[in-house]
């Protein structure tokens, strides 16, 4: 195995060695598990087992109650977080969590009788120091972890942050079921013991001022720059509208989802809680998916196939519903709804991880903090809005349109995904949709199938006629040059023999290839090439014609240079190196490689387009142009991108 190739694979054993994220992953966990271990307990004091009790407007006002904080408070955590020690503030919020929880019971008794919202208002509390602890753990992650890893911790802490709710749910539904809810709430109390115990083991980096002190600005100030470097930085901003999308559909879904186990599926409050681990099961597997794959995907691809992902989900689980009215059995339709909800829980969590990690990528260390805390009141916001809707009704029950209201959400998250896929379209300079779709599945075979990596900057323009060209070793290299300058569209010359057959030749014509004789008469594809050229696409051409094996001398062709000075055209030499070859086109891609593209910078053809090319110009110019290609080669002594 290449070193390349074994830090690729070790990524996850290298973030198991780094004991500040060991620490900071553990007590997130705890903590999150300390967030969700009462519900149950709180729902019992209501009786919601009760046939004639609204579920769905108690769990959404309980929701409500506990994230009011995040929105109200989170701007000035991010401020915070950005101000002074994250550890610290992390540990502290841990230490006041507990304290509330010795005294929930007792709270409760005090505001139980203040409306239909009383019972919740204790929750408030909770959550305005975990609207204090969420920024600065999202801040101080990235402090520990180096940038490449930030995918793969955000799965890790998000994978590992759902089994802790999952046990949370389970252990919360056994004790409802068993104990007194006063139990439940001492046991919530020690998770958040455990928690801050954990956060003091941690050694952080040494502390680098956030905030100039020189320029003493005052905390207004720093949330105003806040929300303004948000709304100044378009990429920024649409991350945030992702996310509170997200927020908004799953609080619908989290609000719902008992009234549908209690009336649908015949369930107990241990039977709620089963289901939310299974909504937490999906997490996981989510969180696998995104830890396995790390960067392999672009994080665009993923958001777009995600809401696409929940909405198909969702629309299960909403079924499962609407069939319950049909007479269906309630074993068969907690089947199927078992289904949707971890599939949801899959999608779901693969879109926010890679959220957290492109906003970490993207978001000045400066900023962070704030950044995190404007992202906590967007998606609190969408999730107040959600549950705000369901809890405030009290003339009719909420819990009769719960499949109605799965199928919103379904339609809904679709309509993100068209959205998010258009605008794709739309910045990837493609004009058909079918073609975009080939080229996600594209990148995503290069990147982790075939293991490609691009060294150096792509240096193919963004406009204007390219002819962008390199060595020839397998049937995927044009599949890796378009991975290594995916912005653009390449239309490649295509021998005519492999387009024989129908499927093939479509493919081929969708995707704008150029098919070639391999007479060398062919003046119908010259033409076509040089049509492509002159309306300012990109032609790709292999120098050297066919397939060469690694160590075999090979002519280059005239092709590039002939095309290069009749249309003007820029000239891209790439190389490809890391790839295994085969005779056979099939097993070029099946078999695994270890690819790597190098792209240069464009060849300087001036001197031969003085006067018309004639054919000693075209063959000096195919010679200056093949020893660009091959100047990018690696050295022998590089093991990571020589050919295997």
């Amino acid at each position: 195995m290449t070193a390349d190739a074994h830090t690729h694979a070790a990524g996850g054993s290298r973030l198991l060695r780094n004991r500040n994220f060991i620490l900071l992953w553990c007590a997130y966990a705890v903590s999150a598990m300390g967030d969700h271990l009462s519900e149950m307990a709180i729902l019992k004091t209501q009786n919601a087992l009760d046939a004639n009790v609204d579920m769905t407007a108690l769990n959404a006002r309980m929701t409500f109650t506990f994230f009011l904080p995040f929105f109200l408070l989170s701007s000035a955590a991010g401020v915070m977080a950005d101000r002074f020690p994250r550890r610290a503030l992390m540990v502290g919020a841990d230490l006041v969590r507990c304290i509330i929880l010795v005294m929930f019971g007792t709270l409760i008794l005090w505001t139980q009788h203040w409306g239909a919202w009383g019972v919740f208002l204790p929750l408030s509390l909770v959550g305005a120091f975990a609207a204090v602890f969420s920024p600065a753990r999202s801040a101080l992650l990235s402090t520990i972890v180096q940038p490449d890893h930030l995918a793969r911790a955000n799965g890790m802490i998000s994978g590992l942050g759902i089994i802790a709710t999952m046990v949370a749910a389970m252990i919360g539904g056994f004790l409802a079921d068993y104990y007194e809810p006063t139990v439940a709430f001492r046991v919530d109390a020690a998770t958040f013991v455990v928690s801050a115990v954990l956060l003091m083991l941690m050694i952080p980096p040494r502390r680098q001022p956030l905030v100039s002190v020189e320029k003493k600005t005052s905390v207004l100030a720093d949330l105003r720059a806040g929300f303004n470097y948000a709304g100044s930085h378009r990429h920024v901003a649409e991350l945030l509208g992702v996310a509170a999308l997200v927020w908004f559909c799953g609080s619908l879904v989290h609000s719902v989802l008992p009234a549908i186990v209690r009336d649908v599926y015949e369930g107990t409050y241990q039977d709620i809680s089963n289901y939310r681990a299974l909504l937490g099961l999906g997490f996981i597997f989510g969180a696998i998916i995104v830890s396995i794959i790390g960067n392999t995907l672009h994080s665009g691809i993923i958001i777009t196939w995600g809401f696409f992902g929940i909405s198909a989900s969702i629309a299960v689980l909403a079924s499962s519903v609407i069939l319950s009215r049909w007479g269906w059995p309630a074993s068969t339709l907690a089947t199927m709804g078992g289904c949707g909800v971890v599939a949801a829980g899959l999608f779901a969590v693969s879109i926010m991880a890679t959220f957290n990690a492109m906003l970490q990528r993207t978001v000045a260390n400066r900023y962070r903090g704030r950044i995190f805390g404007v992202t906590d009141v967007c998606t609190v916001g969408a999730l107040l809005l959600a549950t705000g809707a369901l809890g405030l009704p009290t003339s009719f029950r909420v819990d009769r349109w719960v499949g109605e209201i799965l199928l919103g959400v379904s339609l809904l998250t679709f309509s993100a995904g068209v959205l998010t896929f258009m605008v794709r379209l739309r910045r990837n300079c493609m004009d058909d949709a079918i073609v975009l779709v080939f080229c996600h599945i594209a990148q995503f075979l290069a990147r982790f199938w075939w293991r490609m990596k691009r060294i150096g900057p792509a240096t193919l323009p963004r406009e204007g006629s390219v002819i962008i060209t390199a060595n020839h070793t397998s049937s995927i290299d044009p599949f890796l040059l378009h991975t290594a300058a995916p912005y653009r569209l390449i239309s490649y010359m295509f021998a005519q023999e492999h387009a024989e057959k129908p499927l093939i030749r479509w493919f081929a014509k969708k995707v704008e290839c150029i098919l070639v004789k391999r007479d060398g008469q062919d003046t119908g594809a010259t033409k076509q090439a040089m049509r492509f050229l002159r309306a300012g696409k990109v032609v790709g051409i292999f120098i050297e014609g066919g397939t060469v094996a690694p160590g075999q001398q090979s002519e280059p062709k005239d092709g590039v240079a002939l095309l290069a000075l009749r249309t003007g055209a820029t000239v891209i030499p790439a190389y490809i190196s890391g790839v295994v070859y085969y005779e056979s086109m099939l097993a070029g891609f099946i078999r695994r490689h270890h690819a790597r593209v190098r792209m240069g910078k464009p060849v300087d053809l001036s001197e031969f387009r003085q006067g018309k090319a004639d054919r000693e110009q075209v063959r000096a110019a195919t010679g200056k142009i093949f020893s660009a290609v091959r100047s990018l080669a690696p050295s022998s002594t590089d093991e990571n991108e020589k050919n295997v």
